[in-house]
């Protein structure tokens, strides 16, 4: 019990005044009657007095309350909806009426009053009717399980177990199921999702189309569509440009999703609406057959290729030609009688670098970072380690540095890591898998250790030989997130196992996603730097202590980063302990390892490619994107934004050496085309590059600047302007970069709607407005309901683990109190003061009615 006000019991020595004034009182009762009076006054103001303190009294509780949720949106199975509610009436048995609570959604939820009431709410498909929706009707057009999960919880008593039982596909249309998870972890609501079977339309539907990272006129372009069969068999998959059909074929297609490559040419350049279509016998659903997207088609391209050993150029040359690509070989001691800008990219493969001048480095430089041009650069015996092109004019134009350094056989590396209860979840996983990769890429000649933090230190992994990995691992995995943020006695810890390592390399990798409580760290880090100890940091997410991290990684001679996504934790300590390494080339043959999805890598199955015989060892720049990865995760595939143009660097050959088995096989054409246009000039003079993508009922807006002399625009406010549906609005895009600028639209597209995107020109400086293209399009072919993939298994199952659910639960398993406890307060005020009255009631028939006590006088009187 609590008193939520103690002032009233200052008042207790009133009650004194009450005896006092009882006991000299000239009334001449019984004593009997002047007792119980004085009795039953002191009750109503004692009673009085500690309603007035307003006691409340908490209990625990394991009472359970149940949401039952149904999704009645178009993608689910009207069978398995009556399932739903057949299990939903079954499992409510053992509740109260206040317990069971049934709700129905689709595009929002609505609370029905019992089970048999949730197929009866009243629904209309916005992707099938025309007109205006009947009054308070669900959208099954549209699934938003974000609603529906809030709106089911902030319906269970709050003095109840709370349990939700989600009967879905898992597949939303809108809202964002993660950002409810904060809701309800906080409302103590574990989520039982419960698997939903698919509707079939008996046919097939087309899910998306895959497009190159560009297209242009007349080359050869692989488009893919990807379809959905309910039961396989035969289909003609169609490929259409401004309703003209490109191409069709006949396929087999399997039950269930695949992906038709169709490759056609599209002739002229311009916005082209390109439509991919599939037709299957039986199809009893055709508005999903058809889906389409609005592309740019750009002019002719054409490449330049110096080949430093040209006996080998028919390789590389009639893989693009294949492709489309019109392609010029010239040898390099042509490249200095040639105009560049002739050409879209440039591409060098295996040049030896006296092979190239100076100027002509200073050339071919200059037009990537002048001129906007393309440039390709495929590795070779020729350009390895320092005999090759290091500290050359032409590595200041590639994404890496090829200097490098013998691995250091002795090094103690620890990583500090904030497990503090912000880290908990995805942060925290992410963050574990990280460690074990960095203690993957060492000897078992290293030291490794960990010390992990919140309000305390611990030592997790004592600094040790890297010898048995599992059980250091297996600590590592051990690690659970809790408390309050406290980084300097986990830096001093640290520091205190370093101090003591006989090793001549001594580094501590730093992650923190919190704010930390003041300290000294400018001392300490410089006693640590005194004993030759470099720190590096790494800062999660906007909540983090970014001006301290970045102190210390300063003071510490290390590397500062800060990313919003923990899913780059691994490759910053990847990194970071590569550099800590300086490793060295190891030629044997690999596969290559895919670091980060690019469209310019889509359709490529590396796991099925042959294995490259050799590369190049280099050292990714900062600000240079890895794409593919060799052993021990050296850069494979990198390219960077040099000046106004790209430039791409692939570490292997691109012929019959390291290449060997790679030219034989069936991607070959298809990834060093896609490389080859995804360096390829982007536009003459200064550099625009906008973006429109749809992302459920919203268009996510994307916009890069720069000058023709590299810098970027300042005072600079775009506006973008939008029509769809006969209805045309502006807004302006906020900038979130140097040079770079974004922005959410919300959109209500109908199928057949197409929603047109274009940057108000006079709101752009005129050197980048002018023959910029400025429009984009999103087109919506059919709603997202429509596609009938099966449940997303996956993302139920992350929802039930967040929460602490179970998929596909048994009734037992949901009423089950799983350890929880509630605890359930009542304010004992309202009977007390009951009491009160009733004591000064009393008091008033004892005062006013003197019958009554003749009467009990005379019972009580001796016979």
């Amino acid at each position: 019990m609590t008193f939520e006000a103690l002032w009233p019991l200052l008042l207790l020595p009133l009650l004194g005044v009450v005896v006092l004034v009882a006991l000299r009182s000239n009334l001449r009762w019984p004593k009997l009657r002047l007792r119980a009076s004085l009795v039953l006054r002191l009750l109503a103001a004692a009673f009085l007095l500690l309603a007035l303190c307003r006691p409340v009294i908490r209990a625990g509780s394991r009472e359970v309350a149940v949401a039952f949720v149904v999704d009645v949106s178009r993608s689910v199975a009207s069978g398995s909806m009556q399932d739903a509610v057949a299990w939903a009436r079954e499992a409510s048995r053992a509740l109260s009426s206040e317990d069971a609570h049934f709700v129905a959604f689709a595009d929002r939820a609505v609370s029905v009053p019992d089970a048999e009431a949730l197929l009866e709410v009243q629904v209309f498909d916005s992707g099938a009717a025309a007109g205006l929706p009947p009054p308070d009707a669900l959208d099954q057009g549209r699934t938003n399980i974000e609603a529906a999960l809030r709106h089911a919880a902030a319906r269970l008593p709050p003095d109840r177990l709370k349990r939700v039982v989600l009967f879905s596909d898992g597949r939303e249309t809108e809202g964002d199921t993660a950002a409810a998870l904060a809701f309800l972890k906080e409302a103590g609501v574990r989520v039982f999702p419960a698997p939903s079977g698919v509707r079939s339309d008996g046919g097939g539907f087309v899910n998306a189309i895959r497009l190159p990272p560009a297209v242009r006129a007349g080359e050869m372009t692989g488009v893919e569509a990807e379809v959905f069969s309910a039961a396989g068999g035969p289909a003609e998959i169609r490929v259409l440009a401004d309703g003209e059909v490109l191409a069709a074929i006949e396929v087999e297609l399997p039950p269930g999703a695949s992906t038709v490559p169709v490759p056609v040419r599209i002739e002229d350049p311009g916005m082209t609406v390109l439509e991919a279509e599939i037709r299957v016998a039986g199809d009893r659903l055709p508005v999903n057959d058809r889906r389409a997207v609005e592309v740019p088609v750009e002019e002719e391209a054409s490449v330049l290729y110096v080949e430093g050993q040209p006996e080998s150029a028919r390789y590389l040359r009639s893989a693009l030609e294949s492709e489309g690509v019109t392609v010029n070989t010239a040898p390099a001691s042509a490249l200095p009688r040639l105009d560049l800008n002739t050409w879209d990219a440039v591409v060098l493969s295996d040049v030896a670098p006296d092979r190239l001048p100076e100027p002509v480095m200073q050339q071919v430089a200059s037009y990537v970072r002048d001129e906007g041009g393309g440039l390709v650069f495929a590795a070779g015996e020729s350009s390895y380690g320092e005999d090759g092109y290091s500290e050359s004019v032409l590595e200041e134009a590639l994404p890496v540095d090829f200097q490098i350094e013998e691995k250091w056989k002795d090094l103690s590396l620890i990583i500090v890591l904030d497990k503090s209860y912000s880290m908990y979840g995805r942060k925290i996983a992410l963050a574990k898998e990280a460690t074990k990769a960095a203690l993957d890429l060492l000897e078992d000649t290293h030291r490794f250790g960990v010390v992990t933090f919140d309000w305390n230190p611990y030592t997790t992994i004592p600094l040790q030989l890297v010898a048995d990995r599992e059980w250091i691992k297996e600590g590592i995995s051990r690690i659970q997130a809790s408390a309050q943020t406290n980084i300097y006695p986990a830096l001093d810890r640290a520091y205190e196992q370093l101090i003591e390592s006989p090793s001549k390399v001594k580094h501590v990798i730093l992650l923190s996603d919190g704010k930390t409580y003041p300290d000294d760290y400018e001392e300490l880090v410089t006693r640590m730097m005194e004993d030759e100890i470099t720190i590096s940091t790494v800062a999660v997410g906007e909540e983090a202590d970014r001006e301290l991290l970045s102190d210390i990684a300063e003071w510490g001679d290390g590397r500062s980063y800060f990313i919003r996504d923990a899913g780059r934790v691994q490759q910053i300590f990847v990194e970071e302990t590569q550099i800590a390494l300086d490793a060295t080339l190891v030629e044997e043959p690999f596969r290559p390892v895919v670091r980060q999805m690019a469209r310019v890598l889509e359709g490529l199955d590396f796991d099925a490619a042959p294995e490259l015989k050799g590369f190049v060892a280099t050292m990714a720049k900062d600000t240079a994107e890895v794409l593919l990865e060799g052993p021990d995760e050296e850069p494979l595939l990198a390219r960077w934004q040099y000046g106004l143009g790209r430039a791409s660097m692939f570490t292997s050959d691109c012929k019959n050496r390291w290449a060997a088995d790679w030219v034989e096989w069936n991607g070959y054409g298809k990834f060093w085309t896609q490389v080859v246009r995804d360096a390829m000039r982007r536009g003459e003079g200064a550099d625009l590059d906008f973006e429109v993508s749809r992302r459920g009922n919203a268009a996510d807006v994307s916009l890069s600047l720069i000058r023709e002399d590299g810098s970027y625009p300042e005072d600079v406010v775009p506006e973008l302007e939008i029509s769809y549906a006969g209805l045309v609005g502006r807004t302006t895009i906020r900038q979130t970069g140097p040079g770079r600028f974004e922005a959410e639209v919300p959109l209500d597209l109908r199928p057949g709607d197409t929603a047109r995107f274009r940057i108000v020109g006079e709101s752009l400086p005129d050197d980048l407005a002018e023959g910029a293209d400025l429009e984009r399009a999103i087109h919506l072919s059919y709603p997202d309901e429509y596609r009938f993939l099966p449940a997303d298994d996956e993302a139920l199952a992350a929802l039930a683990a967040e929460t602490g659910g179970v998929v596909a639960p048994t009734p037992a398993q949901v009423l089950a109190t799983a350890g929880d406890r509630v605890v359930r307060s009542r304010a004992l005020w309202p009977l007390l003061a009951l009491l009160g009255l009733i004591a000064y009631l009393l008091d008033l028939s004892v005062r006013r009615v003197p019958w009554l006590w003749t009467r009990i006088g005379r019972q009580l009187r001796p016979a």
